[in-house]
């Protein structure tokens, strides 16, 4: 009786260990199919969209400085917009001309906005139409390198 006792308790030990063999085995191949899965599926689209924002990355910026504070052309007079910018250049030596020619710059993007009407600042076109103008007064005195483009850091108009 002891004898068949013993090869009892043998016998559950064996079939518990095998189990959990079987368990850890079961786990360990489904943590290698969800690893190569994430390999082969979720990876490579992950690294086109990188390698889209690297050709989109913006290098050169350069804050314009203080807000811009201009009456806009309003009839009654008691319009005006406050705006900063920053302006993306092409290359590091467009950036220290860009410097160099901050109070004409300045000048430039008061007189745009002198001639823009509230309505006209409200349409999303218009906004589009306004950068595109600075974009190329600014370009226009550029006597080399160009500014790309124009983000507006703030944009209060009243």
């Amino acid at each position: 009786m002891a004898e068949e006792n013993g090869k009892k308790k043998k016998f559950k030990f064996n079939q518990v260990f095998t189990t959990i063999i079987v368990v850890l085995a079961v786990f360990f191949a489904a943590v290698f199919a969800a690893t190569i899965f994430f390999i082969k599926v979720v990876l490579p689209q992950k690294n086109e969209y990188s390698m889209l924002s690297e050709a989109n990355q913006v290098k050169y910026m350069v804050p314009l400085g203080e807000d811009l504070i201009v009456n806009l052309a309003d009839p009654s007079g008691r319009r005006f917009i406050r705006v900063n910018l920053t302006l993306v250049t092409d290359a590091e030596e467009t950036q220290g001309e860009i410097l160099k020619r901050k109070p004409q710059i300045r000048d430039a993007v008061i007189k745009i906005f002198r001639t823009k009407t509230v309505d006209k600042i409200r349409e999303e076109e218009g906004i589009f139409q306004i950068r595109n103008e600075i974009i190329t007064a600014i370009n226009e005195m550029l006597p080399f390198g160009k500014v790309t483009d124009v983000f507006f850091t703030e944009f209060v108009y009243q």
